[in-house]
């Protein structure tokens, strides 16, 4: 219910915001669409095998296309593809190890342009509620750093982060399995 007060329009300067295309199905509805994705996507132990499944499923098993995060989080110190990463199934393991959030959200982005879509609005207020809840248990461990009694609250909004996270990331997954599975489909009829 939370989720309602988030707002549901695309970000400013969201360059995915004004396509046309979009997922086959939303976040919300992925779970039952596709429940195996969803939790194997959504448990802490499998979460890493299935980022990277993910990713190597979206690349179509073509390896030499991989760069970390798929060059989405490039910034001026570092460049995907500039450090012996490209390519590499190590360093796909590492990503998606890691660099949990980044490798999942970077297969999604992945999948948006290679297929041209766009966020359902459903999508965007669960990605908002999840980024204002894990800032949210930031915030009260710094308080409880400055004051203790903050502590048992930041322990609390930690475990409802963690447990927002990987309900996320098991919609995100499962969404993603669906869409890509949907397209395999068409393409081998």
């Amino acid at each position: 219910m939370c989720i309602c007060f988030f707002d549901d329009s695309p970000h400013e300067n969201d360059a995915r915001g004004g396509r046309q295309n979009m997922f086959k199905t939303g976040m919300q509805d992925a779970p039952c669409k596709d429940p195996l994705a969803c939790c194997c996507g959504g448990l802490p132990c499998f979460l890493p095998f299935t980022n990277c499944y993910m990713r190597h499923k979206a690349l179509e098993g073509n390896m030499d296309a991989y760069v970390c995060c798929q060059g989405y989080y490039d910034r001026c110190c570092f460049k995907a593809g500039g450090i012996g990463d490209q390519g590499n199934p190590c360093c796909l393991a590492l990503e998606g190890c890691c660099c949990i959030s980044c490798s999942l959200s970077a297969t999604r982005m992945y999948v948006m342009d290679k297929y041209d879509l766009q966020s359902d609005p459903c999508d965007r207020r669960i990605i908002r509620f999840n980024n204002c809840i894990q800032c949210l248990a930031c915030i009260c461990h710094i308080a409880a750093i400055i004051d203790p009694t903050f502590q048992d609250l930041a322990t609390i909004l930690d475990l409802i982060a963690d447990l927002v996270f990987y309900t996320t990331a098991g919609c995100m997954n499962a969404q993603v399995n669906y869409e890509l599975t949907l397209r395999d489909r068409k393409s081998v009829v």
